[in-house]
C-alpha cells in the first residue's frame, strides 16, 4: 500500500473504501458481509473510510466493525 501524509502528518492510504454500498439485506447493512469487506481493505492496508450520514447508516456500521477488530490487523 502506498501512502502520502496529511496537512497534520498522519499516514493516509493511497487507496480508501467507498462505504457508499454497503451489502444489503433486508434492506439494512448485512454487518458480516460488510466486515469481510472492511476488514479485508483494513488487513491489506486501506486506513482511508469514506463515509457520510447520508450513505444510510454507514457511519454506524463501520464505527461498530472498527470498534470490534480494532486490534486485528494481520499485516
Amino acid at each position: 500500500m502506498e501512502y502520502r501524509f496529511d496537512k497534520y502528518g498522519n499516514k493516509v492510504s493511497n487507496l480508501g473504501f467507498g462505504c457508499m454500498r454497503f451489502a444489503q439485506s433486508g434492506g439494512k447493512i448485512d454487518m458480516g458481509a460488510t466486515e469481510k469487506q472492511i476488514m479485508k481493505a483494513y488487513n491489506e492496508g486501506v486506513n482511508y473510510f469514506d463515509t457520510a450520514y447520508v450513505y444510510s447508516g454507514s457511519e454506524e456500521a463501520l464505527g461498530k466493525i472498527v470498534e470490534k477488530n480494532r486490534n486485528k490487523r494481520q499485516n
